[in-house]
């Protein structure tokens, strides 16, 4: 990821009005987050079955379609093409059904330049995506949460990147991220708002468990929250280490692990935490070639 090197200034932030047309938009771009949102809610029912899960998805074709053609990838492909929702459904699982669903949805979300943060859409998908990839390996290595919970919340960290963006879109564009500031002190001079708030707004709007939306909004300060939240400390200790690069596209590389809060009462150690990271760099190299 690049930051410009035209500086610009806006003449005012957006309103809160602006910023909630913003979302509004958002919204409108795909019924999608909200399906995945009400998805998660119906798997978390013991009573929840694979045709209740496969009726939603049918309310959106586009998002069906994806569903089809990435259960047919090489990535998650089996011995027989599947034609129909309920047949990849069936194919792979509950397990790994949430997962097929929050990628697809993710991979719609993800796929628009964010311009004022000088981020190409390739490179907020690959940044999503390992996000999600890792805060899985993590979930597996220390069996606090789901896995797939884990791997939403990291795909879905940094949708509210979205928000800002169009929001100064709204207010007519013209600033960006030269790299000078940490983009939460940009946001919020720009804006008034983090990605982190802006994105919990977006989970609240389309439905999202309560404890994915508090992970989001934590995600920055979670020793802040009121009560603990694993997702929400695992995603300021995956910031940690992964190094932010922003004069290159986007790379997964690991930072020197230093003793942190979220090792210790997790029982992971600098080797499980490499290991979760290799994993999840041998899926994300899986999914890039066979999605691109």
């Amino acid at each position: 990821m690049k930051p410009s090197a035209a500086p610009a200034s806006l003449p005012q932030k957006p309103t809160p009005e602006q910023i909630q047309a913003a979302i509004g938009r958002i919204e409108s771009f795909s019924p999608a987050p909200r399906i995945l949102g009400r998805a998660l809610v119906l798997l978390r029912d013991a009573q929840c079955d694979i045709d209740s899960v496969a009726t939603l998805i049918r309310g959106d074709p586009a998002l069906t379609g994806d569903i089809i053609r990435i259960a047919n990838s090489a990535y998650f492909a089996g011995e027989q093409r599947v034609q129909s929702v309920e047949h990849a459904l069936q194919r792979i699982g509950f397990g790994q059904a949430m997962r097929l669903l929050t990628l697809a949805v993710s991979r719609i979300m993800t796929l628009e330049n964010l311009t004022n943060y000088s981020i190409p859409a390739e490179d907020f998908w690959a940044e999503s995506l390992f996000n999600g990839l890792f805060m899985e390996e993590l979930a597996k290595a220390t069996g606090a949460v789901e896995p797939s919970d884990a791997y939403t919340a990291g795909l879905l960290r940094y949708i509210g990147r979205l928000a800002i963006n169009r929001s100064i879109d709204a207010c007519g564009g013209g600033v960006f991220w030269l790299g000078a500031e940490t983009l939460t002190q940009w946001e919020m001079d720009n804006v008034g708002i983090t990605h982190a708030e802006a994105g919990a707004i977006l989970l609240r709007r389309w439905q999202f468990p309560e404890d994915m939306i508090v992970a989001c909004e934590g995600q920055e300060h979670p020793a802040l929250l009121p009560a603990p939240n694993w997702h929400a400390s695992a995603l300021f200790f995956v910031s940690s280490v992964i190094p932010q690069d922003f004069d290159k596209p986007f790379d997964p590389a690991l930072a020197p692990i230093a003793d942190s809060d979220f090792l210790h009462p997790n029982r992971l150690t600098v080797l499980s935490v490499e290991k979760a990271f290799a994993d999840a760099v041998t899926a994300y190299q899986g999914i890039r070639q066979s999605l691109g």
